[in-house]
């Protein structure tokens, strides 16, 4: 009999397998020059690759312990909530490099709480990275802000 894991497995190969060959009636491009379906085919293909990964993952004989339920921490919420509000209020007057860097800051050190300076580094890389990405090799206009980036 098939594991739920497995049949959930199944359907995911079959929904990437499925959008990989309708992305592929798009214009794919490569790296240098992506057309309409060069994000769709890659996703569609990532999905694939994952649930062929767990579908041939031997079966567990034992299951995992399930961990006791944890508390519910609505103000993890509210803040999330509220991080991202002013993120999308705060787009348009600091731009899109700076308002994502403290977007980030504010997740990774308030909302998930780590290392001010490990904050610091993944907010930044994270940030460049984006930027690099949509703005450069993309060209998606982003909100510049008042320094022009």
């Amino acid at each position: 009999m098939m594991s739920r894991e497995r049949a959930a497995a199944l359907a995911l190969l079959l929904f990437g397998v499925a959008g990989a060959v309708a992305a592929s009636r798009l214009t794919v491009g490569g790296p240098a020059r992506p057309g309409p379906g060069f994000f769709p085919f890659w996703l569609a293909a990532a999905l694939a690759a994952v649930a062929l990964a767990l579908l041939l993952r031997p079966a567990v004989a034992t299951p995992p312990p399930i961990a006791a339920a944890e508390r519910p921490r609505s103000g993890k919420v509210v803040l999330t909530l509220l991080a991202t509000i002013g993120y999308a209020a705060a787009l348009q007057p600091l731009g899109f490099l700076l308002a994502t860097f403290l977007f980030l800051v504010i997740l990774l050190g308030v909302v998930d709480p780590r290392r001010f300076t490990s904050a610091l580094v993944i907010s930044a890389a994270t940030s460049v990275a984006s930027h690099l990405l949509f703005k450069v090799w993309l060209d998606v206009q982003l909100p510049a802000g008042p320094w022009g980036f």
